[in-house]
C-alpha cells in the first residue's frame, strides 16, 4: 500500500539584508533588462510603467531605493521624490536631458544616471546610494541612543541634586551623590570636609 505524499511547494523568502528596489520605467525592454541586472546582484525588485501605476500597486515609501526614468507617461519621475517620503530616488535620463536631471537633483533626487547606462555604472550607483543610506540610518540611531543616555543621566543628576539640595551634574558631583545615598541610611560617623559655602550642611542633613 503506497502513501501519497502532498505536493511540494517552493517559497522564496526575502532576507532582511536584501534591499528592495522599485523601478519606474515606461520602456519595457529597459525596465526588464534593469530588473534582471539588479536581481542577479541580490536585490529584490518591483517594477511599474508610470508613477500612477507605482502608486496603485505599491506602498512607495516601503522601498529602500527608487530608480525612475525622468520622462514618464503622466507625472514625471521627480514626483516620486515627494511620494517616497525621504527614500532615495535615482533618476535615469537621456543625454539630451542632462539639464533636467540636474534640476531633478535640486528637487531632491539623490543622483542621476544617463541612458544608455553601463551595467557596472548602474550597479556602482545603486550600491553607493544604499550604503550611504545605511550609514545615515546608523548615525541617526547612534545619536538617538546618545540622546537617551544623556537624558537619563540628566534626570538622575536632577533627582539626586534635588534630594540633597546641591546643584551640579558633572561626573564628580554624580559620584558624590551616589556616595551620599549609600552612606545616608547607615549609622556610620562621617566627616564632611569642604570650603565655606560648598554645601557641607546640606550633605550632613
Amino acid at each position: 500500500m503506497s502513501t501519497r505524499r502532498p505536493p511540494r511547494t517552493e517559497t522564496v523568502e526575502r532576507t532582511e539584508s536584501m534591499p528592495h528596489i522599485l523601478i519606474v520605467e515606461d520602456e519595457t525592454i529597459i525596465r526588464s533588462a534593469l530588473r534582471r541586472l539588479l536581481e542577479r546582484n541580490q536585490y529584490e525588485v518591483s517594477e511599474a510603467g508610470s508613477v500612477q501605476e507605482a502608486q496603485e500597486r505599491f506602498s512607495i515609501p516601503s522601498f529602500d531605493l527608487i530608480v525612475s526614468d525622468l520622462r514618464l507617461p503622466g507625472a514625471p519621475g521627480t514626483e516620486l521624490i515627494k511620494l517616497g517620503e525621504g527614500k532615495p530616488v535615482l533618476i535615469m535620463t537621456s543625454y539630451a536631458s542632462l539639464r533636467s536631471a540636474v534640476d531633478s537633483m535640486k528637487m531632491g533626487a539623490v543622483d542621476y544616471i544617463a541612458k544608455p547606462f553601463d551595467h557596472d555604472e548602474m550597479l556602482q550607483a545603486v550600491s553607493r546610494i544604499l550604503r550611504d543610506r545605511q550609514t545615515v540610518k546608523s548615525l541617526q540611531a547612534e545619536r538617538s541612543a546618545i540622546g537617551k543616555v544623556n537624558g537619563s543621566e540628566k534626570a538622575t543628576s536632577q533627582n539626586a541634586s534635588g534630594e540633597i539640595g546641591i546643584i551640579g551634574s558633572c561626573p564628580p558631583m554624580l559620584d558624590l551623590y551616589s556616595k551620599i545615598r549609600k552612606v545616608a541610611p547607615t549609622d556610620s560617623n562621617v566627616l564632611v570636609q569642604g570650603e565655606s559655602g560648598t554645601g557641607k550642611e546640606l550633605v550632613a542633613r
